[in-house]
């Protein structure tokens, strides 16, 4: 029993880390960590949804505190340093948000666009931040969910084809090999800058 209690609050612990990590500086999304808690534990793993969400919003209140203090130039230079950020997907999330306020947030995911962006966005543009987390949730939390789901029902139909012994033995190296693949693809494909046209001058060189 205390091994198990042990074990559900560092599973919460660290997705409510990840979580607030992620809403920050990190760049790898808390749902890594949730897909893996699935193929432990589902019930903990919907419920550690909960706790990545929570540290989103806390990721969030800070991120939001430190781009009001140290500006729109300083923060776009620090979002640009990170993987898969370009100069021109801040500019397009500093548009949606100017236009359509944080509700943006909520479409995010399914574009591969940071939580982060939307935040620095928002500081920017004095968005309140009872607004900001309420449309936190429903930008984060489903994507949580979803992903936590595809998980235990890709774990389900594995042991159906292959047996629950088999699966329990190549689950964590799949689950391992699936998130470096994505990341792969999503590191050399989402955010890069436009490749610009060569030039005449570099054609004849």
């Amino acid at each position: 029993m205390t091994s198990r209690c042990s074990s559900t609050i560092i599973d919460h612990a660290v997705a409510v880390f990840w979580g607030a990590a992620e809403a920050s500086a990190f760049f790898v999304v808390p749902d890594v960590w949730l897909s893996r808690v699935v193929l432990r534990d589902p019930k903990r793993a919907y419920l550690a949804c909960g706790s990545a969400l929570a540290g989103a919003l806390v990721g969030g209140i800070l991120t939001r505190a430190w781009v009001q203090r140290v500006g729109a130039e300083r923060s776009r230079a620090a979002m640009r340093s990170l993987p898969s950020i370009s100069d021109e997907m801040i500019t397009r999330v500093d548009d949606e948000v100017s236009e359509g306020g944080f509700r943006a947030a909520v479409a995010g995911p399914t574009k591969g666009v940071p939580y982060k962006l939307y935040v620095r966005a928002a500081a920017l543009e004095n968005i309140g931040l009872g607004p900001m987390l309420a449309w936190s949730v429903p930008g984060r939390l489903p994507r949580f969910l979803a992903v936590t789901a595809l998980g235990q029902l890709l774990q389900a139909g594995t042991s159906r084809v292959i047996g629950r012994e088999r699966t329990s033995r190549i689950q964590l190296p799949t689950h391992t090999l699936v998130w470096i693949a994505f990341y792969s693809w999503y590191f050399t494909h989402v955010g890069r800058e436009p490749q610009l046209p060569s030039s005449g001058v570099d054609k004849e060189r």
